[in-house]
C-alpha cells in the first residue's frame, strides 16, 4: 500500500495541472502530500524513489503541491534535442538558446516585481496574474538590455550576458503588417505558445502574434519559485520595480483557472 501511494503522489506531482483540493482527485492529491508532510517513514519512500528516477522535490507545498526538480544528467533533465521544442531548428545557435531563456524568466519578473509580490500571487487563491502580449514582454526584455548596455562595457569572449544575445535581434518595426520569424515578438510568441501547450500560460484573447493575450498560471510561478535565488531574476525583478507603470494582480480569477 505504502508503494502503491508513494506512485500515485508522483503521478500527481508529475501533472501540471493537479493541485491539491477538497474532494475528488484535488483531496486524494491532498491527503497524499499531508502523509508526505507528516509521515517520516513514507516520504523516505518517496524520497528515495525519486532519487533512482534522477529527481528530488523542490517544495512539498499545501496549496501548490509536491514540486519536482531534476539532477542534471537524470532522465527527466531537460532535453539536449526535442522535436516539442519551439527552438528544435536553432538548437545548436547559443544566441538561440541564450534569448529563448530569457523569455520564462522576464515573464516571471514582469508579472512579480519582487519576491513579495511573487508570495502574494502564490498565497491568495483570487489572485490572477497580469496579462501580457508577445509585444509588450518583447519591448519589456528588449528595454531591459538597453539598460544593460547602458551601464557594461562590450562582453569579454565567452562571457556573453543573456541581455547582449538579445540585442542582436532585428529591431521591433511597429509598422509592419505582421511579425517578422526573426523578430523579437516572434521568438516570445514561440516561446509563450510553447507553455501555453504545456498549461503553464493561459491564452485569454488574440489570434495573431501581435495580439495575442497570455498569463502565466499560478502553477507556473509555484513550479518557479526556487528561481527567486536566481541574479537574472533578480536583476529583471529590480529593474521591472523601477519601471514607471507595473502589472498588478487582477482579483478575480478567470475561467479555467
Amino acid at each position: 500500500m505504502d508503494g502503491t501511494d508513494a506512485g500515485r503522489l508522483i503521478a500527481f506531482a508529475l501533472d501540471v495541472t493537479a493541485e491539491p483540493g477538497n474532494s475528488g482527485q484535488a483531496g486524494d492529491y491532498r491527503n497524499l502530500l499531508d502523509r508526505y508532510r507528516t509521515d517520516a517513514s513514507f516520504r523516505r519512500l518517496v524520497d528515495d524513489i525519486l532519487e533512482g528516477a534522477g529527481c528530488f522535490v523542490a517544495m512539498a507545498d499545501p496549496h501548490r503541491g509536491l514540486l519536482l526538480d531534476t539532477d542534471p544528467g537524470g532522465p527527466w533533465a531537460w532535453p539536449q534535442r526535442t522535436a516539442d521544442l519551439p527552438w528544435n531548428k536553432n538548437f545548436e545557435n547559443a544566441s538561440a538558446r541564450a534569448m529563448r531563456l530569457l523569455v520564462p524568466v522576464a515573464l516571471l519578473a514582469y508579472v512579480a516585481p519582487s519576491a513579495a509580490d511573487f508570495d502574494e500571487l502564490l498565497s491568495d487563491p483570487a489572485a490572477v496574474t497580469t496579462t501580457c502580449t508577445a509585444t509588450q514582454l518583447a519591448q519589456f526584455i528588449t528595454d531591459y538590455a538597453r539598460h544593460k548596455e547602458s551601464e557594461a562595457m562590450d562582453p569579454a569572449e565567452g562571457e556573453v550576458p543573456l541581455w547582449w544575445h538579445w540585442l542582436q535581434l532585428p529591431a521591433h518595426v511597429p509598422t509592419a503588417k505582421r511579425a517578422g520569424r526573426r523578430s523579437a515578438e516572434y521568438l516570445v510568441h514561440e516561446v509563450l505558445a510553447f507553455l501555453h501547450g504545456q498549461r503553464l500560460v493561459v491564452k485569454s484573447g488574440g489570434t495573431t502574434v501581435r495580439d495575442s493575450i497570455y498569463r502565466p498560471r499560478r502553477l507556473f510561478l509555484a513550479r518557479c519559485r526556487a528561481m527567486l535565488a536566481d541574479d537574472l531574476l533578480g536583476d529583471l525583478q529590480a529593474y521591472a520595480a523601477k519601471r514607471p507603470t507595473q502589472p498588478v494582480a487582477a482579483l478575480a480569477p478567470q475561467a479555467g483557472e
